[in-house]
C-alpha cells in the first residue's frame, strides 16, 4: 500500500491535491493522510481537553474535508485518514511519516503560503526529509502526468536512469528532456528557458533534486525552493539527493 502525506489547512486546493494523487500515483491500493497542525495549548488541562476534542474547523474547512472524503469513497482501494498533531519539529514529523510509511508528500500552494510559524517549520522540516515532495501549482484542475523534464542540479549523484527509476516507483511518466545547471546556477535562474522547453515538449512535470541542509533552511531558500511550481505553471517533483 502506498501512503501519501498531504499537509493541509483545509483550503480548497486540498481537494485538488487528493484528486491529483488518486489519478496519477501508480498504485491502486493507497492511503492518503491529511496532516492538520495546531499550536501547542498553554497548559496541561488545555492539552488534555484538546487531545479529546481535536482542533476546531470552520464550516468552509469542514466542507473541504467532507468533499475529500466523498471523492475518495468512490474508489474501493483508496482510503483517507486525518492526522491531527499539536506542535511540530523535524524528529516528530519524521516519526509521523515513519508511522504512516509515507512514500510521497504533496505540498499545495495554500499550505506553502501560510505565514504562521508552525506551518513554515513544517515545510522546512519536509524539505530536509528524504521523502519525495510533489509541489503543485496554483492553476491546476485535473492533473494528468505523462512527460517530464529533469533539471540536473550539479553536482548531483543521480543519473538520468536513476531519476527514471525513482519516477517509476510513483508515476507512469517518462523523462523526455533534460536541462543541466552550470556551476553557481539555481533552477530558478533557468525559468525562461524551462518555460520554453515545457511549452515546446508538452511537459507535465519538472523533476529536480534537493540536498540536506545541516544548519536548516533559511526563509529565502525555502521560498525559492517552494515557489518554482507557481513560476513554471507545472508540478515540480523534488527528489532527495544525499
Amino acid at each position: 500500500m502506498k501512503s501519501i502525506l498531504i499537509p493541509t489547512t483545509l483550503k480548497p486546493d486540498t481537494l485538488k491535491a487528493v484528486r491529483s494523487v488518486v489519478k496519477n500515483v501508480r498504485d491502486d491500493n493507497m492511503k492518503i493522510v491529511l496532516l492538520l497542525l495546531s499550536e501547542m495549548p498553554d497548559g496541561i488541562t488545555d492539552l488534555l481537553f484538546s487531545s479529546k476534542s481535536g482542533p476546531e474547523t470552520s464550516i468552509q474547512e469542514q466542507k473541504v474535508l467532507d468533499e475529500c472524503r466523498k471523492y475518495v469513497a468512490e474508489f474501493d482501494q483508496v482510503s483517507l485518514q486525518v492526522h491531527h498533531q499539536y506542535g511540530i519539529s523535524g524528529p516528530l514529523l519524521r516519526n509521523i511519516m515513519n508511522y504512516h510509511t509515507i512514500s510521497l508528500t504533496v505540498l499545495t500552494p495554500s499550505y506553502k503560503n501560510e505565514k504562521d510559524t508552525i506551518y513554515r517549520q513544517a515545510v522546512k522540516s519536509l524539505l530536509n526529509c528524504k521523502c519525495p515532495i510533489l509541489h503543485l501549482p496554483e492553476e491546476i484542475n485535473e492533473l494528468a502526468l505523462d512527460q517530464a523534464i529533469y533539471v540536473d542540479n550539479s553536482p548531483s549523484h543521480l543519473s538520468l536512469e536513476d531519476i527514471q527509476h525513482l519516477l517509476n516507483k510513483e508515476f507512469a511518466i517518462r523523462v523526455v528532456s533534460k536541462a543541466k545547471l552550470m556551476e553557481g546556477q539555481r533552477t530558478e535562474d533557468l525559468t525562461p528557458e524551462l518555460v520554453q522547453a515545457i511549452e515546446k515538449n508538452n511537459i507535465d512535470l519538472l523533476v529536480e533534486t534537493r540536498k540536506p541542509e545541516k544548519k536548516g533552511w533559511g526563509v529565502a531558500k525555502v521560498e525559492a525552493q517552494v515557489s518554482l511550481a507557481e513560476k513554471l505553471g507545472v508540478p515540480v517533483l523534488s527528489l532527495f539527493d544525499n
